[in-house]
This record gives structure tokens, sequence and C-alpha cells, in this order.
């Protein structure tokens, strides 16, 4: 892609390139996922299948278009390329809720399998909340304050693994957040706030380091910007806010989502609570003792 000025959103969306092994995923799992609300034996909700399809169409925005072929050359799309993958594409693709519509979709010994995978110890203990906020924030403190941030610049194969790293991540880390899927045991309220706010953290200490240093962090960068007559301390400042204020507004909005929802479950609880001790005893009387 030529470099001579820094690009503008349409630019970015409209230069797309071609992936194969990428593509051929995206629309393996688009067709799956599609076959399966077919065979569901329930109808499944239109807004679970449009999150699922938004979550593979949100993957090829980050990896074919020309946020990936920007990415190398301004830090600043390279931190949206990171926010996509880890916290917008990984929340559709939870929502959607693809366990749960394999059941759905699955014959009896099918299901049975499914059960048996989601009991295995190391799928259980993958989904408790925290696992994934620990790997979320390593990936994102690792990729930005070590030298692997460099390699991922140099090495193709690298920078694709951290790509896949990523997304696997905040898969990990939304699974039981939502938990749209059957989880073996769901988190408490108390365990996905503490899980989301780790990750937040994370993420806003790589934004101010960003926004804040006084010098250019990556020499590539700096390269990079010169070429396209843009200032690399002023990209990365960007970066920076977009790491703070993306990743800090997102898990803020997830956060008021997952205590609502919470909120929600407690009054729906005790609503039955409140009718079953209303429904009259065969003596007459409440829920309570007689008189």
């Amino acid at each position: 892609m030529s470099l001579a000025a820094a690009p503008g959103l349409g630019r970015i969306l409209s230069e797309w390139t071609f992936d194969p092994g990428l593509v051929c995923a995206l629309v393996a799992s688009a067709l799956l996922y599609v076959l399966a609300v077919r065979r569901a034996r329930r109808r499944w909700p239109a807004a679970r299948s449009l999150s699922f399809l938004a979550g593979l169409a949100v993957i090829a925005v980050a990896l074919l278009s020309g946020v990936d072929g920007y990415a190398d050359s301004l830090l600043s799309i390279h931190m949206a390329q990171h926010m996509l993958l880890v916290m917008v594409a990984p929340v559709l693709l939870a929502w959607g809720a693809p366990v749960r519509l394999a059941l759905a979709a699955s014959p009896r010994r099918g299901r049975r399998r499914i059960a048996a995978v989601l009991r295995v110890a190391p799928v259980h203990a993958a989904l408790h909340p925290l696992v994934g906020s620990v790997i979320v924030c390593a990936l994102s403190l690792g990729t930005c304050f070590t030298g692997l941030f460099a390699l991922t610049l140099r090495n193709a194969t690298v920078h694709e693994l951290e790509h896949a790293a990523l997304l696997l991540g905040g898969l990990v880390l939304f699974v039981p957040l939502v938990a749209a899927d059957p989880l073996p045991r769901p988190p408490t309220a108390l365990a996905r706030l503490c899980s989301l706010t780790l990750v937040m953290t994370a993420m806003v200490v790589v934004g101010a380091v960003l926004s804040f240093q006084g010098s250019v962090r990556y020499a590539h960068y700096a390269a990079t910007a010169r070429a396209m007559h843009i200032s690399a301390l002023g990209d990365q400042q960007l970066g920076g806010v977009v790491m703070w204020f993306g990743g800090g507004l997102l898990g803020a909005l997830l956060t008021v989502a997952l205590v609502g929802e919470a909120l929600f479950v407690e009054e729906r609880r005790q609503r039955r609570r409140d009718l079953y001790a209303a429904v009259p005893t065969a003596t007459g009387q409440g829920g309570g003792t007689g008189r």
C-alpha cells in the first residue's frame, strides 16, 4: 500500500487483501452456524445469529481490510486492530452462543459429547473469568512493553500468531463473562466485575504510557510515520487514546451490562420467591407458618 499520506477511514475500509486460509475459515464458520440454525429443534433467536456473523465480519475487517494493511505503518491503527480482535469480535461471537446452538442442533449422542467436553478439567478451568482476564492482561502488557512487539513487526509468522492469541484470549475472557453458552459453573457477578476491572486496568496502563511518553517508543513507527508525512509521536499518542478510552469505554459498557443483567436475574429470583410464598398451603395459609 502507498505510504504517501495518512489514510482516511474510507481508504482503510476500501483496501482489502485476500488470505485464502482466513477467508475459508470465516466462510466455513458462517456456513456451519447457519446450517446449525436451520437444524435447531427450536426457533433460534435472530439477534444471536446476527451477533455471531457480525463477530466474523469484525475479524475480517481487522485482518483483511486496510486496518491490517496500515497496522504496520501507523501505531494508532495497530492498537485499533488489537481492540477489534480482543474486545469487539469475541464479545459478538460469544453472544452468538455457538455451543448452545450446537446443542440445539445435535442429536442426543452429539449433545452428550459436547457436554463431556465442557466437563473436561482444562476446559472447566479455562472457563473461569479470571483466567481469561490474566491472559488478556499478559497479552496487552507483554506485546507492548517487551521486545515481542518489535518482533511481530519484523516477522509475519509471529505477527499472525499474535493475532490468533489476541482473538483466542478474548474468547477465553468473554465466553464466561457473556455466559450465553451453557457453562459447568456460571461465574458470579463479583468474579465478572473483578475480571473486567483487571482487563480495563491493563489497557489503561498501556494507553497512559503511549499517550504521555515524550518520545517515540518504537523506531519502526518513527520511520513509517515520517514516510507518510505525519508526526510519529502524535500517532503514538492517538494509539494510546485508542487503548485508554477504547478499552476503558468498552469495558465500562460491558460492566454496566453485566451488572444490570445480574440485578435483573436477582430481581426475577426474588419475584419467584415472593410468588412461591404467596401460594396457599394445604391449610389455607400462605407460604409462612400457620397461626
